[in-house]
């Protein structure tokens, strides 16, 4: 039983690269202030750093680099992207359920049809037959075949329905992967320079 746990971890672990978590929007760009005297004042993550202004030329041809505009249009990009693969899932669920609804179904009737084909079976090997028991048994296999052919019907359009959706919708599954992809290209991009920023300001700043 001690195992168990350690089991459990080992699985969840396995796990944890199935769960990458989705990239969060870019963050503003840092801002600069000067004042009097030889420091300016650099605001980056929600901090202000006091700097010497020799670091500033340095600090401005960093923020140039930092596109921002273009990081924030990949980012609107992908949300939208995924608003219209949210869409499509939502479709292909309720195409999915509509097929297992359907499945449920026909797997009942079978197992209504082979129970009556069983009852008819043992009343025949019975040395006194119940004529009318018999009509009934027989009426009703009648009747759920038909039932039965129905819904394996309903079932195979329910299923080609399925496959019609995930069709039309794949498209959408593509283009949210094609823009999470493009902006964690961007992100990265855009991050680069501010790290370098964020070196720069505890390296030859001040923290306030």
């Amino acid at each position: 039983m001690k195992a168990h746990p350690a089991l459990l971890c080992l699985l969840l672990l396995g796990m944890i690269p199935a769960w990458a978590a989705e990239p969060d929007a870019p963050q503003t760009l840092p801002i600069l202030y000067d004042q009097p005297g030889e420091k300016y004042i650099l605001r980056v993550d929600n901090r202000r750093y006091q700097l010497p202004y020799v670091t500033k030329e340095g600090v401005v041809q960093l923020l140039s680099f930092a596109n921002y505009p273009r990081t924030k249009l990949r980012f609107d990009e992908y949300k939208r992207s995924l608003e219209d693969k949210a869409k499509a899932e939502t479709l292909v669920n309720r195409a999915q359920q509509a097929v297992t609804r359907e499945s449920d179904r026909v797997t009942r009737l079978r197992r209504s049809l082979e129970s009556l084909r069983a009852q008819v079976a043992l009343l025949r090997s019975q040395p006194t037959i119940e004529v009318r028991e018999l009509q009934f048994l027989q009426e009703q296999i009648r009747s759920t075949s038909a039932s039965l052919a129905s819904a394996e019907d309903m079932e195979a359009k329910a299923q080609s329905n399925l496959e019609k959706t995930k069709s039309t919708t794949e498209s959408a599954f593509q283009r949210a992967d094609k823009a999470r992809e493009d902006y964690v290209a961007a992100l990265d991009d855009y991050e680069k320079p501010l790290a370098q920023i964020r070196a720069i300001a505890m390296t030859h700043g001040t923290a306030l």
